[in-house]
């Protein structure tokens, strides 16, 4: 069924999710994204994450529907490229809109409408897409891409985040720095890296600090917390 979506423009710094980044791992097959913009609580409205089918981050004159509709469409085996065609053909609000989706097998999607603002635009890489608006320049995205790819050695919680600070670096968003998130799923219903920070002076540090600071509590006990829950064991016990 369409969703119907709004057109009506926001005040011009409502535009949300300023540069972005969704992968996949080759190596643990892990769905992941981040983003970072002058908006507060960046991380409420995208991106999705879906730990067996993929991603999709919305952006731009951003309608929040578009990811949850997106990971719907993934779910039910589309692929990336189909369910952005089926994304925008719903959306009569298309040309002010910014989405990237991957699939389960790692291909990407992604679309620039034609009103948003520049600096705008994406890149598409090996099981990864790159995307934005508002940049300070064009060097945003390119930088990001290098960074992310010259990390492939590091998990993907941590290329996620070397992309942003690389996209900081360059300049970002050219209104400024507030919100980040940081997501990536590993198994369904157990929350895995989800981490947010909802207005910062600098959002992107401290979505490094928090992920840093909570990763041996977190993360590298994960899968000793899915197991106690689904055995229903407590972890004292354990053992």
């Amino acid at each position: 069924m369409p969703i119907f979506y709004p057109t009506d423009r926001p005040l011009a710094d409502s535009k949300c999710n300023t540069f972005a980044i969704i992968a996949r791992c080759p190596q643990t097959k892990r769905f992941g994204a981040a983003a970072a913009s002058k908006f507060p609580g960046v991380g409420a409205f995208s991106p999705c994450v879906d730990p067996e089918y993929g991603v999709v981050a919305t952006q731009g004159w951003m309608n929040p529907a578009l990811g949850p509709r997106g990971i719907e469409l993934l779910r039910q085996g589309l692929t990336a490229n189909k369910v952005l065609d089926d994304l925008l053909m719903e959306d009569p609000g298309r040309d002010l809109r910014q989405v990237a989706v991957i699939d389960r097998f790692g291909h990407c999607a992604a679309f620039t409408g034609s009103e948003n603002d520049d600096v705008k635009g994406h890149l598409i890489g090996d099981q990864f897409c790159l995307s934005g608006n508002l940049l300070a320049n064009e060097d945003v995205l390119p930088a990001m891409e290098q960074a992310f790819e010259q990390s492939a050695d590091l998990e993907l919680a941590e290329r996620l985040l070397a992309a942003l600070k690389a996209g900081s670096d360059a300049g970002g968003d050219r209104r400024g720095k507030q919100a980040s998130v940081l997501k990536v799923a590993a198994t369904p219903g157990f929350p895995y890296v989800d981490f947010r920070v909802d207005d910062h002076p600098e959002p992107i540090l401290e979505l490094e600090r928090i992920y840093y600071s909570n990763r041996s509590v977190l993360i590298e006990q994960y899968y000793d917390w899915v197991d106690t829950v689904m055995k229903g064991i407590p972890l004292e016990k354990k053992g």
